[in-house]
Order: structure tokens, then sequence, then C-alpha cells
């Protein structure tokens, strides 16, 4: 028997992109807790070795790893090939409550999965723009840009920005250990690659394209 057919699901833009954030974005949270809520998250402040390597991390870690993702996020939406296109479209969104809608048994409509999923698509719109609005904010406060007059409608930002990624990345985290998405989730941190077998299984409405096509 010859060994399964395996097809580009990520590409490499895609790949560098969601490791940039991956780490950067897991800093940020790690090293934001014990200013979120000192009592609960203190015993964080020992872990990284006190204060001074605290804000190093969260300040200007963070900043080197995100803000080369901001250029790739936006070149993954623009590019030709329109499969990894992670901007929804209106009937992506229209999808996206048939299925909600399904989950809360109000229909039994369900549309076809192609390339990413129709929720996948919204998590993703409000990561970016809350990736976004955390970087930004971030690099005003670090190096007092507008000054301190400006500091609480930035921290408001900062806030918004967290709950806007730190929301679908909780509901990311918790699709990633269903062993259902084992093999995205493996193909997204190495190769790229699945099984033809699993992408026409969960993902019926996606072109497979064939290497050179």
């Amino acid at each position: 028997m010859g060994s399964e057919r395996r097809i580009k699901r990520w590409s490499r833009l895609a790949r560098i992109t969601h490791w940039l954030l991956l780490i950067g974005v897991s800093i940020g949270f790690v090293t934001g807790l014990p200013v979120l809520d000192g009592e609960l998250f203190g015993f964080l402040y020992n872990l990284m070795g006190g204060e001074a390597v605290r804000e190093a991390l969260h300040y200007y870690v963070t900043i080197i790893l995100l803000a080369p993702a901001i250029p790739l996020i936006v070149a993954r939406a623009v590019q030709a090939r329109g499969e990894e296109w992670w901007w929804p479209s209106w009937g992506e969104i229209r999808d996206a409550f048939t299925v909600m809608g399904r989950w809360l048994g109000l229909t039994k409509k369900y549309p076809v999965i192609g390339f990413h999923h129709p929720i996948e698509k919204l998590f993703l719109l409000s990561v970016h723009f809350g990736v976004l609005l955390l970087g930004v904010s971030g690099i005003l406060m670090v190096f007092n840009l507008l000054g301190v007059q400006y500091k609480a409608a930035l921290l408001l930002i900062h806030d918004i920005g967290f709950i806007m990624t730190g929301v679908p990345l909780a509901a990311h985290f918790m699709l990633a250990i269903n062993p259902v998405n084992w093999e995205t989730l493996r193909a997204i941190l190495t190769d790229g690659m699945v099984s033809e077998r699993w992408a026409r299984k969960h993902h019926p409405g996606w072109r497979i394209r064939r290497e050179g096509q």
C-alpha cells in the first residue's frame, strides 16, 4: 500500500506569522497578568525574576515579536491566493451565524466548510484587530509618545485589545487540543502539510490543489 498523499494546507507565510503571534502574545499575556491582578497573579513576579524582567519581556520582547507579525498579517489578507485569506466575506459571516444557530438548536442547516471554518475567520478577525490595538497602545505607552494625559485612554484601548485577543484565543486553544484538529495543529507548527483524507473529511468545500497547480 502506498503512503497516503499529503497536501499543503498552511504556507510558510502563515506558519511564520502563527509562530510570531503564538510566542509574542503568550509572553504578553503571561507578563501582563500580574499588572491586571497583582493579588491573584503576583506569584508570576517571582517566577519571572522580578519586575525589571517582567517589564523587559512585556515592553520590549513582545514588541520585537509582534511588530513584524502585523505586516505579515496584512500580507496574508491581501495575498493573491484566496484559500488562506482570513478576512471573512458576508457569506461567511452568515454561515458563522448559521453554525451558532445550529449549536443553539435554532436550525438544522449547516454550511459546507471550506478552507476556513466560518467562525474561525471571525476569531481571526478579532485576534488580528486585538493585536493591532495592543501593539499600537502598548508602543505609545512604553515610549510615552503622547504624554501622561492620554495614558488612561491608551490603557482602555489596551484592555479592549486584550479582550478581543484573549477571548477567541481561549476558544482557539480549546479547539486546538481537540483530537479532531491535531493534524492541522501539527501542520501549522511544522511543515504545513495535512493528509488529503483529513482535508476532504473536515473541509469538504476546500478546493484542494495538487502540487504545481
